[in-house]
Protein backbone atom coordinates (compact mmCIF):
# COMPACT_ATOMS: atom_id res chain seq x y z
CA UNK A 1 0.00 0.00 0.00
CA UNK A 2 1.43 3.42 -0.93
CA UNK A 3 1.79 6.36 1.46
CA UNK A 4 -0.93 8.34 -0.29
CA UNK A 5 -3.40 5.57 0.35
CA UNK A 6 -2.85 5.58 4.13
CA UNK A 7 -5.78 7.53 5.70
CA UNK A 8 -4.15 7.54 9.12
CA UNK A 9 -1.26 9.72 8.18
CA UNK A 10 -1.44 13.31 9.59
CA UNK A 11 -0.13 14.90 6.37
CA UNK A 12 -3.05 13.65 4.32
CA UNK A 13 -4.41 16.59 2.21
CA UNK A 14 -7.94 15.24 2.30
CA UNK A 15 -10.45 16.74 4.82
CA UNK A 16 -13.49 15.07 6.19
CA UNK A 17 -16.85 16.45 5.01
CA UNK A 18 -17.95 19.51 7.08
CA UNK A 19 -14.46 20.10 8.44
CA UNK A 20 -12.58 23.44 7.81
CA UNK A 21 -9.21 23.44 6.05
CA UNK A 22 -6.16 22.50 8.00
CA UNK A 23 -5.18 25.32 10.40
CA UNK A 24 -8.55 27.15 10.24
CA UNK A 25 -10.99 27.22 13.18
CA UNK A 26 -14.45 25.70 12.76
CA UNK A 27 -17.14 27.89 11.22
CA UNK A 28 -18.40 30.50 13.68
CA UNK A 29 -15.41 30.12 16.00
CA UNK A 30 -12.75 32.88 16.33
CA UNK A 31 -9.17 32.23 15.41
CA UNK A 32 -6.67 31.39 18.04
CA UNK A 33 -6.05 34.44 20.22
CA UNK A 34 -9.17 36.35 19.05
CA UNK A 35 -11.96 37.09 21.58
CA UNK A 36 -15.40 35.68 21.03
CA UNK A 37 -17.68 37.95 18.91
CA UNK A 38 -14.84 40.05 17.45
CA UNK A 39 -14.19 40.13 13.68
CA UNK A 40 -10.99 38.81 12.24
CA UNK A 41 -8.13 41.16 11.63
CA UNK A 42 -8.85 43.44 8.67
CA UNK A 43 -12.54 42.52 8.54
CA UNK A 44 -15.32 45.03 9.52
CA UNK A 45 -17.80 44.16 12.29
CA UNK A 46 -20.91 42.28 11.36
CA UNK A 47 -23.43 44.56 9.60
CA UNK A 48 -20.84 47.26 8.82
CA UNK A 49 -19.70 48.06 5.27
CA UNK A 50 -16.05 47.61 4.27
CA UNK A 51 -13.63 50.33 5.27
CA UNK A 52 -14.00 53.44 3.10
CA UNK A 53 -17.59 52.67 2.04
CA UNK A 54 -20.53 54.70 3.47
CA UNK A 55 -23.20 52.99 5.49
CA UNK A 56 -26.57 52.31 3.94
CA UNK A 57 -28.52 55.56 3.59
CA UNK A 58 -25.47 57.74 4.25
CA UNK A 59 -24.02 60.00 1.52
CA UNK A 60 -20.42 59.48 0.36
CA UNK A 61 -17.67 61.24 2.25
CA UNK A 62 -17.63 64.96 1.47
CA UNK A 63 -21.21 65.02 0.18
CA UNK A 64 -24.01 66.80 2.11
CA UNK A 65 -27.05 64.84 3.35
CA UNK A 66 -29.86 64.29 0.89
CA UNK A 67 -31.89 67.45 0.34
CA UNK A 68 -29.20 69.78 1.69
CA UNK A 69 -27.28 72.12 -0.66
CA UNK A 70 -23.56 71.68 -1.08
CA UNK A 71 -21.19 74.09 0.57
CA UNK A 72 -21.26 77.42 -1.25
CA UNK A 73 -24.51 76.62 -3.08
CA UNK A 74 -27.71 78.59 -2.33
CA UNK A 75 -30.84 76.74 -1.15
CA UNK A 76 -33.27 75.44 -3.72
CA UNK A 77 -35.23 78.22 -5.39
CA UNK A 78 -32.77 80.97 -4.48
CA UNK A 79 -30.52 82.79 -6.92
CA UNK A 80 -26.75 82.68 -6.41
CA UNK A 81 -25.33 85.38 -4.20
CA UNK A 82 -24.75 88.55 -6.16
CA UNK A 83 -26.81 87.48 -9.18
CA UNK A 84 -29.01 90.18 -10.65
CA UNK A 85 -32.75 89.88 -10.23
CA UNK A 86 -32.51 88.02 -6.93
CA UNK A 87 -35.21 88.32 -4.34
CA UNK A 88 -34.39 90.64 -1.52
CA UNK A 89 -36.00 92.40 1.39
CA UNK A 90 -36.15 96.07 0.42
CA UNK A 91 -37.12 98.80 2.85
CA UNK A 92 -39.13 101.91 2.07
CA UNK A 93 -36.92 104.21 -0.03
CA UNK A 94 -36.63 107.87 0.84
CA UNK A 95 -38.55 110.35 -1.31
CA UNK A 96 -36.11 112.61 -3.19
CA UNK A 97 -36.64 116.36 -3.29
CA UNK A 98 -36.95 116.32 -7.09
CA UNK A 99 -40.05 114.13 -6.87
CA UNK A 100 -41.60 116.31 -4.16
CA UNK A 101 -41.05 119.53 -6.12
CA UNK A 102 -42.41 118.00 -9.34
CA UNK A 103 -45.52 116.72 -7.55
CA UNK A 104 -46.14 120.09 -5.89
CA UNK A 105 -45.86 121.85 -9.25
CA UNK A 106 -48.26 119.30 -10.68
CA UNK A 107 -50.79 120.12 -7.95
CA UNK A 108 -50.39 123.84 -8.68
CA UNK A 109 -51.10 123.23 -12.36
CA UNK A 110 -54.11 121.11 -11.45
CA UNK A 111 -55.48 123.97 -9.35
CA UNK A 112 -54.99 126.34 -12.29
CA UNK A 113 -56.76 123.88 -14.58
CA UNK A 114 -59.72 123.60 -12.20
CA UNK A 115 -59.92 127.37 -11.91
CA UNK A 116 -59.87 127.74 -15.69
CA UNK A 117 -62.64 125.17 -16.09
CA UNK A 118 -64.83 126.99 -13.55
CA UNK A 119 -64.20 130.35 -15.21
CA UNK A 120 -65.17 128.93 -18.59
CA UNK A 121 -68.39 127.36 -17.32
CA UNK A 122 -69.52 130.32 -15.19
CA UNK A 123 -68.09 133.01 -17.43
CA UNK A 124 -69.53 131.37 -20.54
CA UNK A 125 -73.07 131.77 -19.25
CA UNK A 126 -72.37 135.39 -18.31
CA UNK A 127 -70.87 136.00 -21.74
CA UNK A 128 -74.03 134.78 -23.46
CA UNK A 129 -76.21 137.08 -21.38
CA UNK A 130 -73.90 140.03 -21.97
CA UNK A 131 -73.82 139.38 -25.70
CA UNK A 132 -77.61 139.25 -25.89
CA UNK A 133 -77.99 142.47 -23.90
CA UNK A 134 -75.45 144.61 -25.73
CA UNK A 135 -74.80 142.85 -29.01
CA UNK A 136 -78.27 141.84 -29.89
CA UNK A 137 -80.03 138.53 -29.54
CA UNK A 138 -78.21 135.41 -30.76
CA UNK A 139 -79.78 132.89 -33.00
CA UNK A 140 -80.35 129.39 -31.71
CA UNK A 141 -77.51 128.04 -33.86
CA UNK A 142 -75.05 130.68 -32.64
CA UNK A 143 -76.04 130.11 -29.05
CA UNK A 144 -75.66 126.33 -29.42
CA UNK A 145 -72.24 126.73 -31.05
CA UNK A 146 -70.94 129.03 -28.31
CA UNK A 147 -72.32 126.81 -25.57
CA UNK A 148 -70.79 123.66 -27.09
CA UNK A 149 -67.40 125.36 -27.41
CA UNK A 150 -67.44 126.51 -23.79
CA UNK A 151 -68.47 123.08 -22.52
CA UNK A 152 -65.81 121.34 -24.63
CA UNK A 153 -63.00 123.57 -23.41
CA UNK A 154 -64.24 123.21 -19.84
CA UNK A 155 -64.19 119.42 -20.15
CA UNK A 156 -60.66 119.53 -21.53
CA UNK A 157 -59.44 121.51 -18.56
CA UNK A 158 -61.41 119.25 -16.21
CA UNK A 159 -59.69 116.16 -17.59
CA UNK A 160 -56.37 117.97 -17.36
CA UNK A 161 -57.06 118.75 -13.71
CA UNK A 162 -57.82 115.12 -12.88
CA UNK A 163 -54.72 114.01 -14.78
CA UNK A 164 -52.43 116.35 -12.87
CA UNK A 165 -53.94 115.54 -9.47
CA UNK A 166 -53.81 111.79 -9.98
CA UNK A 167 -50.34 111.99 -11.52
CA UNK A 168 -49.03 114.01 -8.58
CA UNK A 169 -50.45 111.54 -6.06
CA UNK A 170 -48.95 108.56 -7.88
CA UNK A 171 -45.62 110.35 -8.17
CA UNK A 172 -45.48 111.19 -4.46
CA UNK A 173 -46.36 107.65 -3.37
CA UNK A 174 -43.80 106.09 -5.71
CA UNK A 175 -46.35 104.18 -7.75
CA UNK A 176 -45.67 105.78 -11.13
CA UNK A 177 -44.41 108.98 -12.71
CA UNK A 178 -45.92 108.39 -16.14
CA UNK A 179 -49.14 110.38 -15.66
CA UNK A 180 -47.31 113.38 -14.27
CA UNK A 181 -44.83 113.24 -17.15
CA UNK A 182 -47.73 113.22 -19.61
CA UNK A 183 -49.41 116.11 -17.81
CA UNK A 184 -46.17 118.09 -17.72
CA UNK A 185 -45.63 117.54 -21.43
CA UNK A 186 -49.16 118.74 -22.20
CA UNK A 187 -48.54 121.81 -20.05
CA UNK A 188 -45.33 122.58 -21.94
CA UNK A 189 -47.17 122.40 -25.26
CA UNK A 190 -50.07 124.58 -24.07
CA UNK A 191 -47.92 127.25 -22.44
CA UNK A 192 -45.55 127.36 -25.43
CA UNK A 193 -48.47 127.94 -27.81
CA UNK A 194 -49.89 130.57 -25.46
CA UNK A 195 -46.55 132.37 -25.35
CA UNK A 196 -46.26 132.38 -29.13
CA UNK A 197 -49.78 133.75 -29.37
CA UNK A 198 -49.02 136.57 -26.93
CA UNK A 199 -45.98 137.85 -28.80
CA UNK A 200 -48.07 140.21 -30.92
CA UNK A 201 -49.81 141.71 -27.89
CA UNK A 202 -48.55 144.49 -25.66
CA UNK A 203 -49.26 142.63 -22.42
CA UNK A 204 -45.97 142.30 -20.56
CA UNK A 205 -47.63 140.94 -17.41
CA UNK A 206 -49.45 138.20 -19.29
CA UNK A 207 -46.31 137.19 -21.15
CA UNK A 208 -44.38 137.02 -17.87
CA UNK A 209 -46.99 134.73 -16.31
CA UNK A 210 -46.92 132.47 -19.36
CA UNK A 211 -43.11 132.29 -19.22
CA UNK A 212 -43.25 131.34 -15.54
CA UNK A 213 -45.79 128.61 -16.30
CA UNK A 214 -43.65 127.37 -19.18
CA UNK A 215 -40.54 127.19 -17.00
CA UNK A 216 -42.45 125.38 -14.25
CA UNK A 217 -43.86 122.81 -16.68
CA UNK A 218 -40.38 122.14 -18.06
CA UNK A 219 -39.11 121.73 -14.50
CA UNK A 220 -41.74 119.04 -13.81
CA UNK A 221 -40.50 116.90 -16.69
CA UNK A 222 -36.81 117.50 -15.97
CA UNK A 223 -37.11 116.71 -12.26
CA UNK A 224 -38.97 113.46 -12.89
CA UNK A 225 -36.30 112.36 -15.38
CA UNK A 226 -33.40 112.76 -12.95
CA UNK A 227 -31.40 109.77 -11.76
CA UNK A 228 -32.57 110.13 -8.16
CA UNK A 229 -36.20 110.01 -9.26
CA UNK A 230 -35.56 106.98 -11.47
CA UNK A 231 -33.91 105.12 -8.56
CA UNK A 232 -36.81 106.07 -6.30
CA UNK A 233 -39.42 104.53 -8.60
CA UNK A 234 -37.23 101.50 -9.32
CA UNK A 235 -36.90 100.84 -5.58
CA UNK A 236 -40.67 101.10 -5.10
CA UNK A 237 -41.26 98.77 -8.03
CA UNK A 238 -38.83 96.24 -6.58
CA UNK A 239 -40.49 96.55 -3.16
CA UNK A 240 -43.91 95.80 -4.66
CA UNK A 241 -42.80 92.89 -6.82
CA UNK A 242 -40.02 91.56 -4.60
CA UNK A 243 -37.50 91.56 -7.42
CA UNK A 244 -34.82 94.13 -7.98
CA UNK A 245 -34.39 95.18 -11.63
CA UNK A 246 -32.48 98.43 -11.34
Amino acid sequence: MSQSDDPGRPDSPQNAPGQPPYGQPPYGQPQYGQPQGQPQYGQPPYGQPPYGQPQYGQPPYGQPPYGQPQYGQPPYGQDPFGAGGGYASIGTPGRPAAVVVAAVLGLVFSALGLLTALVLVVGGAEFLEFEEQFGGPLSSEERATVTAGIVLVGLVFGVYTVLMVWGSVLALTGRSRVLLLVGGSLTIAFTALSFLGSLGQNDAGGMLLILVALAASIAVVVLLCRRTAADFYAAHRARRTGRWTG
